[in-house]
């Protein structure tokens, strides 16, 4: 993500949510983003998997594997299996009106990647739920079979909107763990989160880039993130 700033603009409104945002993504690596509520993490994700809303104006560039993405049928090839999203809210990723399980086998058929039980592991998604409807599930089981139907294609970039949100420590350390093992594999991942001292005491991320009011502010490992003398940075180590 090069330069990128973006606009929304509803007619009634108009508010720059990113300005002059630079992100690297590296293959191999866990990158944190960190920032306050409404600071523009969530349009980070977005800009990175091709799904801006309608009302948004973007200028800058994004680049995939190096390749400048310009318009939605490049968005749409990529996302069918280079580009993985898991979003905040696990449910939004999933039809209501079938099972879960149905819908993981019918991606694993379109995509031919990993099977719904290696991906279901990877996630810690339970297989004994898979005959039940989205709304059926907890907060944390729907997040974690979010993860599942993002892990199906094997993408080579997974963007994972509070992979640690609705669950208890000893699964979120769990979940970021196999996070990491995911990006050993030779993948870029992009978590966004608040768990600051989880990913310091853990080691699992490898950069943290944090945002405020739409603009990068500090970038580097969590050993120096943690030892930067900046309030805003600091303010997340508490």
């Amino acid at each position: 993500m090069s330069d990128l700033t973006v606009q929304v603009d509803t007619g009634r409104w108009s508010e720059t949510i990113l300005d002059s945002v630079d992100l690297v993504v590296p293959a191999g690596r866990i990158t944190a983003l960190l920032g306050e509520s409404g600071c523009g993490k969530s349009m980070v994700a977005a800009a990175l998997t091709g799904l801006l809303p309608a009302v948004a104006r973007s200028t800058g560039d994004v680049r995939i594997n190096g390749t400048a993405v310009r318009d939605q049928r490049q968005w749409r090839h990529l996302r069918a299996g280079t580009v993985g999203l898991v979003p905040q809210f696990g449910v939004t990723a999933f039809a209501a009106e079938e099972t879960v399980g149905a819908q993981l086998f019918e991606r694993q058929r379109r995509h031919r990647g990993r099977s719904v039980e290696e991906a279901c592991a990877a996630a810690l998604y339970p297989t004994e739920v898979l005959d039940l409807y989205p709304h059926q599930h907890s907060s944390g089981q729907i997040q974690r079979a979010a993860l599942a139907a993002a892990l199906l294609p094997g993408p080579d970039l997974l963007v994972v909107d509070e992979p640690s949100a609705s669950l208890d420590p000893d699964t979120a350390y769990e979940v970021w763990t196999n996070l990491r093992a995911y990006a050993d594999t030779g993948a870029a991942v992009l978590t966004i989160t608040h768990d600051a001292p989880l990913l310091s005491e853990t080691g699992v991320a490898d950069q943290m880039v944090f945002l405020r009011a739409g603009r990068t502010t500090a970038t580097g490992s969590p050993t120096e993130m943690r030892a930067l003398a900046d309030p805003y940075v600091q303010g997340f180590f508490r």
